[in-house]
């Protein structure tokens, strides 16, 4: 953490996504986990290695959120994941776009475009609806490598990003507010 705060008064937002969470070990899981687990990502969803990562409290060991700013991940805290993936997205895209066209129910329609438009795609968001399997499949997977406790006792969640701008630009968000603090 120390390492971080220094580069918030050296580096730009950008400079510190990169060196702080695009880059560099993951600090809850050791390399072999690691890459473990993604390969199981990459490997369910046929998505590049390279485009899944872990990102939040569990990659740099505390969060950088407001309501959590510093804290260091515990045992309430989740693994959170990060899939890019431009052919998945456009894909679910496009199946979220038909699945509202056929006018089903879908309460949380308008967040799920809300966050399209910022270029992820939240599950929650998602429609819970046997007509759009790929809801139950993600959480399932999700759900399974949670239980199995190989990376911990954590939750493991994803979200699915069109592109690593769209990743970086979301990551961004929190870095801002972080050297914002430290200029006031």
């Amino acid at each position: 953490m120390n390492e971080f705060k220094d580069d918030l008064r050296l580096l730009n937002s950008l400079q510190i996504v990169r060196k702080h969470i695009f880059n560099g070990a993951c600090h809850l899981l050791d390399n072999a986990n690691y890459y473990q687990l993604k390969e199981d990502i990459c490997e369910y969803f046929d998505v590049e290695f390279n485009d899944v990562l872990v990102v939040g409290s569990g990659k740099l060991g505390f969060s950088i959120k407001p309501q959590r700013r510093y804290g260091a991940f515990n045992d309430e805290s989740d693994i959170d994941i990060a899939v890019v993936s431009t052919e998945l997205f456009q894909k679910i895209w496009k199946e979220a776009y038909l699945y509202q066209r056929s006018g089903a129910y879908w309460p949380k329609s308008a967040d799920f475009f809300k966050y399209l438009s910022e270029g992820w795609i939240r599950p929650d968001k998602l429609p819970s609806s046997k007509y759009f399997s790929f809801t139950e499949d993600w959480w399932n997977f999700f759900n399974k490598l949670t239980i199995s406790e190989r990376y911990g006792p954590y939750k493991i969640r994803g979200g699915l990003y069109q592109s690593w701008f769209f990743l970086q630009e979301y990551q961004k968000i929190c870095v801002e507010q972080c050297l914002t603090e430290v200029k006031t």
